[in-house]
Order: C-alpha cells, then sequence, then structure tokens
C-alpha cells in the first residue's frame, strides 16, 4: 500500500517519469487489480494532467512485458491514425523515465508507468444501448485496427490467461486443497461450473482444427475501459492494455456482454435482479460486427455467442477459485465478495444458456444486413461445428 503522505510519494514517481511536479491527485477506484492515479503536475508551460498506476506484481509478474505490449500496439495504432486530428486522445501513450524505461521502481520494490490522460472524456460504468452499441464499434474498432498485427509478436502478460480448461483444473485443485475450508459452502456452485466441459474446450477444439484464429485481443472488454467524448459520447480510446496478447476474439465479444448484458451489477447480491438482456446484446453486435466483418471469416462470427456463455463460466470459476484460495487475486471490497461475484456469475451464465439460439440467430441476422448490399454472405463452411 502508498504510505500516508501519498502526495510526496506520488511526486517521487512523477519525477522520475521527468512530468514535473505534482500538484493535485486522485486515486480512482474504478479497477479491481492496479491502483490508478491521476496526478496534475507543474510544468513550464502550465498545468498538465496523467495517469500514475501501481501495477499489480501478483497479477502482473513480468510487468515490463505489459509495457512492452502497450507500446507495440500503441504504435502500430498510431500509425494507422496518424492522419486523425484527435490521435491525441485515441492512443494511450506511455511515457519513459531518465533511464529510458517504462517502469519506474519505487523503494518497495513496486512497478509503476506513466501513461496519457485522456481529456474532455468520460467512462461509463454501466451502459444504456447507445453506449453499450457504442462500445462494440469501439472493440470492434480496436480489433479492425490491430488485423495486420502480428499476434505472435505479443508477450502473454498471464500465461493461460483465457485457457478456460485450465482455468477449471485450478478451481477443481483449489477445491481438492481446500487451503480455508471453504469448499462445504460452495459445494453447488463447484458441482455447477465443473459441468460444462464442452465450453471450457470449444474455442480450443475450433482453432486446433483450424476453424478460428489467434489474434491480438485486449481481454478486458467493459464499457469501463472505453472512453468516450465527454459532449458526443462517440469512442475516443481504448484503456486498462495490460491484457492485450494473442487471444479469441470471441472471448473479446463474450466479456463485454458478460458484463454489458447482465441485467444487474457484476456483484449483485439479489440473484433474482440478474438476467441476460438481449436488446443489449443486439446493441453491441451492431456497433461490432460492421467494424470486423471484413477481416473476420462467417464462421468465426457465428462463434461469438458461444464465447459469452465461455467467459462466463471461466470468470466465474474465477471467482469462486480466489474465494477458496482465501481471496489474493481479486481486490475485495465486502465479505464473502468473491463468492457473491461467482454466484451472480452462475445466475447469469443460466440466463445465457436460455438465449443462445437467439444470439446466434442476431449474429447471422447483422452479418447478412451489413453485407447483404455487397452479396457478400455466404454460408459458413463449418456451420455444422457446434457445442
Amino acid at each position: 500500500m502508498i504510505e500516508d503522505n501519498t502526495g510526496a510519494f506520488l511526486n517521487e514517481v512523477s519525477q522520475n517519469f521527468r512530468l514535473g511536479d505534482v500538484t493535485a491527485w486522485e486515486h480512482l477506484k474504478n479497477g479491481n487489480i492496479n491502483q490508478t492515479y491521476r496526478v496534475d503536475v507543474k510544468t513550464p508551460k502550465g498545468k498538465r494532467t496523467y495517469i500514475l498506476q501501481k501495477i499489480n506484481s501478483v497479477a502482473f509478474k513480468t510487468p515490463w512485458k505489459n509495457v512492452e505490449n502497450h507500446a507495440l500496439i500503441t504504435k502500430h495504432i498510431s500509425e494507422k491514425l496518424k492522419n486523425d486530428p484527435d490521435i491525441g486522445r485515441k492512443a494511450v501513450k506511455l511515457y519513459k523515465t531518465a533511464a529510458g524505461s517504462y517502469l519506474y521502481t519505487d523503494k518497495n520494490g513496486d512497478y509503476w508507468r506513466a501513461m496519457t490522460y485522456i481529456y474532455g472524456a468520460v467512462s461509463v460504468n454501466k451502459p444504456d444501448r447507445l453506449i453499450m452499441e457504442k462500445t462494440g464499434e469501439a472493440f470492434g474498432t480496436f480489433q479492425s485496427l490491430l488485423s495486420d498485427c502480428p499476434a505472435e509478436l505479443l508477450h502473454e502478460t498471464i500465461p493461460g490467461f483465457h485457457d478456460t480448461e485450465r482455468r477449471m483444473e485450478n478451481l477443481k485443485q483449489a477445491a481438492e486443497r481446500d487451503i480455508c475450508g471453504r469448499l462445504p459452502e460452495v459445494r453447488e456452485e463447484f458441482e455447477f461450473l465443473t459441468s460444462f466441459p464442452e465450453y471450457a474446450s470449444f474455442f480450443r477444439r475450433n482453432y486446433e482444427a483450424g476453424l478460428i484464429p489467434l489474434r491480438v485481443t485486449h481481454n478486458d472488454t467493459k464499457c469501463n475501459n472505453v472512453m468516450f467524448d465527454a459532449d458526443t459520447f462517440e469512442p475516443l480510446a481504448i484503456i486498462d492494455l495490460d491484457t492485450v496478447m494473442p487471444g479469441f476474439a470471441a472471448h473479446d465479444f463474450g466479456d463485454a456482454l458478460r458484463f454489458g448484458a447482465n441485467t444487474a451489477s457484476e456483484d449483485e447480491e439479489d440473484l433474482s435482479k440478474v438476467g441476460f438482456d438481449m436488446e443489449m446484446f443486439k446493441a453491441f453486435a451492431r456497433g461490432y460486427i460492421p467494424m470486423v466483418m471484413d477481416s473476420f471469416m462467417p464462421y468465426e462470427l457465428e462463434t461469438l455467442p458461444v464465447g459469452v456463455v465461455s467467459i462466463t463460466l471461466e470468470c466465474a470459476s474465477r471467482f469462486l477459485t480466489d474465494y477458496l484460495e482465501g481471496d489474493v487475486y481479486f481486490i475485495t471490497r465486502k465479505p464473502k465478495h468473491n463468492l457473491i461475484r461467482a454466484k451472480c456469475q452462475i445466475e447469469l451464465i443460466k440466463a445465457e444458456l436460455s438465449c443462445l439460439s437467439e444470439m446466434k440467430e442476431e449474429v447471422i441476422r447483422i452479418y447478412k444486413e451489413a453485407t447483404s448490399k455487397k452479396g457478400l454472405y455466404t454460408r459458413s463452411i463449418a456451420a455444422q461445428a457446434k457445442v
């Protein structure tokens, strides 16, 4: 934790990044992993604002890989947007220390980075349909801009991050060890989550069969990781790039819907409030699919709804695993917070499964509508590859 003299501590970090003297700061508490601060600094040209962030070394054991990925994709996006007059708000720049590093190590051994503050922008924690569509557009654009960026150039910052089968195995091992004696309390949740091996293996099987590619993916596609113009609510930049690495597009698509189409908060305790909003699904798909359809094969689009179920299953398993292991990964803000999260995700899985056929039909409808003028739609040759 940062000491009580936070301002002085942040000033030390700012000075090492050659930004200036910190005159004001704010702790931004939206994230569950890193510690993030908005700082105002005094410079010879007047006040400037930046983001300083302490990287969670438990979640990210090799933070230099995080910043190398960040720098690589920002360079790629910047090159694509070099003629955009608003490029400064659309590519999140990293700053270097006097030693030429994207990381500063403080006296406690913690790693810090400094980033662009996006002026005149806001984030949204819970979207309406318009914001959901714009979020789809934002992540679809992100995917499109990086469609020709070789995924193999990226580090895997969290090995096996969306290896759903491995996440399920971790859950089983945590239950077997039961180091906190919590398994009897969560037996029903554990048995539910381990009963869907076909969803856990779906994307691996399709990748190994050559039906879907690895892409540069964001892997945390919540709407609050999109910065919107404060006046127009047009999407500007994608933030929180720690989990950008090789992955499957359907996981990005699915995680956005896991969060945005849930009719309740991610940690809702009243499970009767939890459901899956198909109108939010349609809004996100309307924004996303037109942005990616030129680089996706039809079957890859058809797998997107399966990603909704798969990623929710994975997320629920991660929350329950962390609860069994003593809450060592996710930041918790109340008793049994990870168990509450897991239960909410389980209820969401049930709702998603009831909507799965409709989701698949909607994706195909949007794709056909978006391509009908050019006569581009064809049936997928792999249409029979189902869960």
